[in-house]
């Protein structure tokens, strides 16, 4: 039987490689950078914003969403295979606030979008318009009674508690960056200056209002705010 690389459906190379996965990943780490920093107090997401087209106003779309007071989410690579996951965890939260007078855990909203990549790979074309993994990841971040936590989910529909993450381009360097910085005790704007410095080396140039944005949820406010 031929082998199509091109086809939605998901199938394996003659070399034993899963090449729909390959190309969602290259499409995150091709994607803007984003960095998430965790610690007793605080969860930060900063997030680079690229202008794609100088006839498009400002920088395109966006990619750091206030799902629910207390959770956050940013997101690298394409926008558009994101958008549709972005909208069905926001169904979820809002229907389990209906029925349940609470917004689930952090954790839960983490659970229910690695769900939904692993419902756009595994086939179920007529929901999702393609079966094929997302060429997108997410950084989701939140209060709940457990505490601040912050996930990374990947194209693979992996999803992992991190104290420090990095998605996008620039996501070594941004890592090596934090690590050197890190500590559990930091306030929330010692947290804020670590993720911007990172992004400033990956930039490499003036970070302003203009090309990134930052998102922060401490225990004291207890709201997820985009600044």
């Amino acid at each position: 039987m031929a082998f199509n690389s091109g086809s939605d459906t998901p199938n394996f190379s003659p070399d034993g490689r899963l090449l729909q996965i390959e190309y969602a990943i290259e499409a995150v780490r091709l994607g803007s950078t984003i960095i998430g920093v965790k610690n007793d107090s605080c969860a930060v997401l900063v997030l680079e914003k690229r202008r794609e087209n100088n006839l498009i106003d400002e920088y395109g779309v966006q990619k750091l969403i206030r799902f629910q007071p207390k959770i956050g989410c940013g997101i690298s690579g394409l926008t558009s295979d994101a958008r549709f996951l972005i909208e069905k965890a926001r169904i979820f939260l809002e229907n389990h606030v209906f029925n349940f007078y609470k917004t689930p855990s952090v954790e839960g909203c983490a659970k229910k979008i690695r769900e939904l990549i692993s419902s756009a790979f595994s086939g179920q074309k007529e929901e999702f318009g393609v079966s094929r993994p997302p060429g997108a990841a997410f950084l989701l971040c939140g209060l709940d009674s457990k505490g601040i936590h912050l996930f990374q989910i990947d194209p693979t529909g992996d999803s992992t508690s991190q104290e420090i993450a990095a998605l996008g381009g620039g996501f070594k360097e941004s890592n090596f960056v934090i690590r050197e910085g890190y500590r559990k005790n930091m306030s929330t704007e010692e947290t804020k200056k670590l993720a911007i410095k990172a992004l400033r080396v990956i930039m490499e140039k003036n970070v302003d209002e203009r090309n990134f944005e930052l998102g922060v949820i401490d225990s004291q406010k207890k709201e997820f705010s985009i600044e």
